[in-house]
């Protein structure tokens, strides 16, 4: 089965034709700002201002953020709250930020999420600005995110969401974005079992003006950084490696139910072990689960050189 796993893995990158398995019980009229080449995306708060003003009179003939009725509260965080509302049995979520007065506009995280539109990707549907804060208004999903049922996976079912956080990352990359903070908690579940990318708060882009640019900042959860993050203090990085890291690490936790260190730094043993080719870490208790198959697909995510990473990456999505 770890075979098929693998050549599955290998197709999926070639194709990235995932059907989609769930149609949104929300409006699909609200897509705004969607743009058709990274290289026209707005990349100023006055660019979005502009975008969102176009879109005025669509909000305001839905009537989106009215009428809905405050059910439950999904999470809590430094950003704020995380509501469920409900009207006509429709469920969604809303993400309630903080804003000073002083604040108009979107973050980078708003101005990015509001133009994705991927069946594995987190859909932000319609925004209403207040006073003092910023309501999001997205797609619920009710299983939560992967890390409350990660242990009980089966091969099946890794085999099925890791294909689609691919398909998610290429496409976020097709809109010349990085995500910078893939772990399981970022991963929400649809009750029909598609996943979707979340939390772009450390999203930045990498393609401006039609030419890649290098990023830096060392952003995202410690565990899931790639090894050029931990060392930005020395100099900048390139964005997709960093996402193609992520996925190597995820791809770990699905198949082992543990990490395979705490960090990609030489000083941590076992990710020197890693490093160095040193075929002692498959005596590590978690690594003993995997066969050589699952070992090769971490050997082509987790390599140390971003560079060899992010050829290996491209030439599996054709590029």
């Amino acid at each position: 089965m770890i075979f098929q796993l693998f050549f599955a893995l290998c197709r999926c990158l070639q194709e990235f034709k995932i059907c989609r398995r769930e149609k949104c019980e929300t409006s699909r009229g609200m897509d705004f700002g969607r743009i058709t080449n990274f290289a026209s995306m707005p990349i100023t708060l006055t660019d979005c201002d502009k975008i969102l003003k176009a879109n005025e009179e669509t909000v305001n003939r839905y009537k989106f953020t009215s009428g809905w009725t405050r059910v439950g509260v999904l999470g809590q965080g430094r950003f704020g709250k995380v509501f469920l509302l409900e009207k006509k049995k429709t469920l969604i979520a809303v993400k309630v930020v903080s804003r000073r007065p002083s604040e108009r506009g979107f973050s980078s995280e708003e101005m990015i999420q509001i133009q994705m539109s991927h069946p594995n990707v987190l859909k932000l549907f319609c925004w209403e600005q207040r006073a003092i804060t910023l309501c999001l208004y997205l797609e619920y999903c009710s299983r939560g995110d992967m890390t409350s049922s990660i242990d009980d996976l089966s091969e099946k079912e890794v085999k099925c969401y890791f294909k689609q956080l691919l398909d998610g990352v290429k496409y976020i990359h097709s809109r010349g974005v990085a995500h910078r903070d893939l772990k399981p908690n970022n991963l929400l579940v649809t009750k029909d079992k598609v996943l979707k990318i979340s939390d772009f708060g450390f999203a930045g882009l990498f393609i401006k003006n039609g030419k890649e640019i290098r990023m830096s900042g060392k952003v995202g959860s410690k565990l899931y950084r790639a090894p050029e993050v931990l060392q930005c203090h020395e100099k900048s990085y390139l964005g997709p490696p960093v996402d193609v890291w992520a996925c190597g690490v995820i791809f770990f936790n699905m198949m082992t139910r543990r990490k395979p260190w705490e960090k990609a730094d030489p000083k941590d043993k076992d990710y020197r072990m890693w490093a160095e080719k040193n075929k002692g870490i498959y005596k590590k208790e978690a690594w003993k689960k995997l066969n050589k198959a699952s070992r090769t697909v971490l050997n082509l995510l987790l390599e140390p050189d971003p560079l060899k990473r992010l050829s290996f990456w491209r030439s599996l999505c054709g590029h």
